[in-house]
């Protein structure tokens, strides 16, 4: 059973979507790929770090295991939900990996993803009508989740979450906001969400996330893709090239 609409609320939850054998074919690629991170990272995940990126671009993974990534990446049982969500087939963007924080009492924080881009406030409201940048988490363990407020993936906020957001007028991120909602997530769910809309994760209970990051394939969004996360021409030759990668 689906949870939210996604052209009303910004987000579908499906819970039980994968089966295990989906998520045993890339779990240790992402464990291993995470256990090196740490070891490179370690000053960042002291000092707060929450997540890493660019999985299918990293030296750490071998050529085959990018294979399984992408395979993984460009399943057919995402086509229906790709439908629901862009209006020509979406662009493979990037990939991340969501854990809890070094410091247990590190506050989370309610953003928009498009607010770390350089455009002005204006831009960003005039963006959110069109723009379709789409996260889909995989959590491999049960976790709180991600708190988010429905439809804000295409209106702006109310006075009082943009004071939050901004840690305006006595606010601080990490405050509460009233039409938030918190969606709790078990191994095998898949949550769909949009990077515009308020959101903000919530830590605890040891959580890992995959996110693929899917996007609009236009000329805009083509000219932000790294291209080293892209497969090269031997991988390509054993994908099926589905969704633009």
């Amino acid at each position: 059973m689906a949870q939210g609409d996604y052209a009303q609320d910004g987000y579908i939850l499906l819970k039980g979507f994968f089966a295990e054998a989906e998520l045993h074919a890339v779990e240790p690629i992402l464990k291993k790929f995470h256990q090196i991170w740490l070891e490179e990272n370690s000053e960042a995940y002291h000092k707060g770090a929450i997540n890493s990126h660019s999985l299918t671009g990293a030296d750490s993974i071998t050529s085959q295991e990018k294979i399984t990534l992408f395979r993984f990446i460009e399943q057919q049982k995402f086509a229906s939900l790709f439908k629901q969500i862009f209006p020509q087939p979406p662009l493979f963007l990037n990939t991340q990996l969501f854990f809890d924080p070094k410091n247990a009492t590190q506050h989370n924080y309610w953003h928009r993803d498009i607010q770390y881009t350089a455009i002005s406030d204006e831009a960003q409201q005039q963006s959110i009508q069109t723009l379709n940048v789409v996260h889909f988490r995989i959590p491999f363990a049960g976790e709180p989740g991600i708190e988010l407020i429905p439809g804000t993936h295409r209106h702006w906020d109310m006075p009082e979450e943009y004071a939050v957001r901004k840690s305006l007028d006595g606010k601080l991120p990490h405050h509460g906001l009233k039409r938030g909602i918190a969606l709790p997530l078990e191994r095998g769910d898949l949550l769909v969400f949009s990077a515009n809309m308020i959101h903000r994760g919530l830590y605890g209970m040891e959580r890992f996330s995959l996110d693929i990051i899917y996007c609009d394939n236009t000329p805009d969004m083509q000219q932000h893709i790294d291209r080293r996360n892209m497969p090269d021409s031997n991988e390509r030759k054993q994908l099926s090239n589905e969704i633009c990668l």
